[in-house]
């Protein structure tokens, strides 16, 4: 097997700022070294390229080195033609950076290894960038070791299959080898249960030797394709001291959260093998494993911010084919179900919908900045992306914890002549549990609202008044009257429907639960004397009262809500860890309750409406006080502010 490895330095300057930026003042100073079979590589053609337009091109000539300004803004791509070696092409993300960003001059150095034009080498492959670099959203850019790794899995051919003589009779009893998906969940053993975040998970065969390495996302899912199950033997993990500070012991669950196994610690190290009559890799199987993943949509022109409701977004595939068609709700969110892992895509939105003057950025449900959409695709702004747990995408990935349903359809007898009314329907889980139940009205409509997702729902009826004796058939549509299952009647027994995911889909509405929507949505209007209270993990920064920018972000969501319902008055209570002396943390988190109530009135709203007050760490909501080792995670949950709502 061969290994190309990849060497980067990132040098940052910054070159002014100035208060409300309307432009990419910054650039990317992108140095290349060209080598193959780790000898430097001489007489390179450059070409530089922003979609059809060629921005530069030159010869490295006697060197092996080149550099090349790249102005933020764009997709670059860098094409390497040498005679030696195969055409290929590195792809730029320097469209992505964000406002407060926009005047670093970053220089980013990388040792590329160009690749023999000989028979093991799949040229097909090239016709895609071999590599790509992205902004990560701070103050660098950084290696897409995702797509790389994926890119290198492909370009080397598999061998041809051995010749047999078909004139004598062949037989075997060689068992075929079994290449399968894993997925699982990692968290700590304890009273908190604390998911382990974007860390390091290993697939170790017998001898203890790595076979393959994986990336938890933020809510410690893993997932492993392509998988011998005759060379996997166990996972591995290690964790920093400060991950796991009591030394908990680790559990591992399935992706459907049974728990497999419990690990306890050696050095920080922490293994799942497999033992007698219980075969840890193969509890960990699921080929069907899918991600969810969610974003938002916000317009910018400097310091003024819209947020992108009701819009059409499209979720693209490889060759930019649309899935997935849906739109954003009151707060600009929406949601993609079924990603499959290892998959390229691309989140869309119609360029028609783009406001002049304006620039769609994409953010994470929690408001962290993503990257702008400015790579237009036909008549879409689009962003790709690898469906490999990575930072990047792990901002995208939603539990299954964070999402709710709704449930509605309409039921008929035989044709649409009998609407099936005033019947009770109930909605079960694939265990036979009951989630909910309604009456079906007049026209034989059902709904269900807000409930916990599952992957696998089932209906069926109580035929308490003989409704159903009549009918041969219960047909299932969705409200806006179109088919979705035709359910045959067996006398005696009750209607019962499992729906496949295709038709499941038809007529469940999956969605991001934020308990801001709500109110925005005026669910809550009519309720007098009510009180409510929505907590936030707002982003503060280190050791002072000024609001982080994901958190002005957080914090329209309150403002929009304050507009949308002239009744409601919020009572903000600022809170923070036991990291530091009680006096300190109090005086910290008064400052931050007033911070948060004047960005709040500064869009618009009556101070009256709004009222703070910090608590310091008096009401931490875990048992991370003072002298109590806590992991970061866990001290974090309790750096908050609550908002208590109420209507009068």
């Amino acid at each position: 097997m061969k290994f190309i490895s990849f060497v980067l330095f990132i040098i940052i300057s910054v070159i002014g700022i100035k208060a409300q930026a309307q432009a990419y003042d910054g650039e990317l100073q992108f140095v290349g070294r060209n080598f193959l079979n780790n000898k430097p590589l001489a007489f390179t053609q450059v070409k530089i390229m922003s979609g059809n337009t060629v921005v530069s091109e030159f010869n490295t000539k006697s060197h092996n080195d080149f550099k090349a300004t790249l102005p933020y803004g764009n997709i670059y791509d860098i094409y390497l033609m040498n005679a030696a070696s195969q055409k290929m092409f590195v792809r730029v993300y320097a469209d992505g950076i964000p406002e407060n960003k926009r005047h670093y001059r970053i220089t980013y150095v990388l040792d590329i290894p160009f690749f023999n034009k000989d028979q093991n080498i799949d040229t097909t492959q090239f016709t895609k960038q071999f590599h790509q670099i992205v902004f990560d959203g701070k103050s660098k850019f950084v290696d897409d070791t995702a797509y790389m790794n994926s890119f290198i899995r492909h370009i080397y051919k598999k061998p041809e299959p051995e010749k047999k003589d078909t004139t004598l009779p062949f037989i075997t009893t060689q068992k075929l080898k079994e290449y399968v998906q894993l997925a699982g969940k990692l968290s700590l053993d304890n009273d908190k249960q604390s998911p382990l975040k974007n860390k390091t998970i290993k697939l170790i065969n017998k001898n203890g030797e790595i076979i393959s390495t994986s990336q938890t996302t933020n809510h410690g899912m893993f997932v492993f394709q392509g998988v011998d199950t005759e060379q996997a033997e166990g996972l591995k993990i290690t964790l920093a001291e400060a991950d796991n500070p009591n030394n908990d012991k680790i559990k591992l669950q399935n992706s459907a959260c049974e728990k497999l196994d419990v690990a306890a610690g050696n050095n920080q190290s922490y293994s799942f093998s497999n033992a007698e009559g219980s075969n840890v890799i193969t509890k960990l199987i699921d080929k069907n494993f899918k991600y969810n993943i969610s974003g938002k949509l916000v317009a910018t022109n400097g310091s003024e911010k819209k947020v992108a409701s009701q819009k059409a977004v499209y979720l693209l595939g490889d060759k930019n084919t649309v899935l997935y068609k849906t739109k954003t709700n009151a707060l600009g969110n929406f949601l993609f179900s079924g990603i499959v892992p290892g998959q390229s895509y691309a989140i869309a939105y119609d360029s028609a919908d783009a406001e002049s003057n304006f620039i769609m950025n994409l953010y994470t449900v929690k408001d962290k900045f993503i990257r702008r959409l400015d790579s237009v695709s036909g008549t879409k702004f689009i962003y790709k992306f690898l469906s490999v747990s990575n930072s990047t995408f792990n901002d995208l990935v939603m539990d299954d914890s964070d999402l709710k349903m709704n449930v509605k359809g309409r039921l008929y007898g035989d044709n649409k002549n009998n609407p099936l009314g005033n019947m009770k329907v109930l909605l079960l889980n694939d265990q036979f549990e009951k989630i909910d139940s309604a009456i079906t009205d007049n026209q034989g409509d059902f709904s269900f609202k807000h409930l916990p997702y599952t992957k696998q729902i089932l209906l069926t009826a109580e035929n308490e008044k003989n409704i159903l004796e009549s009918f041969s058939n219960v047909l299932l549509f969705d409200n806006e009257d179109n088919l979705i299952k035709l359910v045959s009647l067996v006398k005696g027994h009750r209607f019962n429907y499992k729906p496949l995911p295709t038709e499941q889909k038809r007529f469940s509405e999956i969605y991001v639960d934020d308990p801001w929507l709500s109110i925005i949505n005026k669910e809550l209007q009519a309720k007098t004397h009510t009180e409510e209270t929505i907590i936030e993990n707002i982003l503060f920064e280190f050791n002072k009262a000024e609001l982080a920018i994901q958190s002005q972000q957080t914090l329209d969501k309150v403002v929009l809500a304050l507009n949308s319902n002239q009744k409601l008055h919020i009572d903000l209570s600022a809170h923070s860890d036991s990291k530091g002396s009680d006096a300190y943390n109090l005086k910290l988190s008064e400052q931050r309750a007033a911070s948060a109530k004047h960005y709040i009135i500064s869009k618009g709203i009556e101070s009256s409406r709004v009222s703070a007050k910090g608590y310091g760490e008096s009401k931490l909501i875990n048992n991370c006080g003072n002298n109590v080792a806590c992991s970061e995670d866990e001290h974090a949950v309790n750096r908050r502010l609550e908002f208590k709502l109420i209507f009068n």
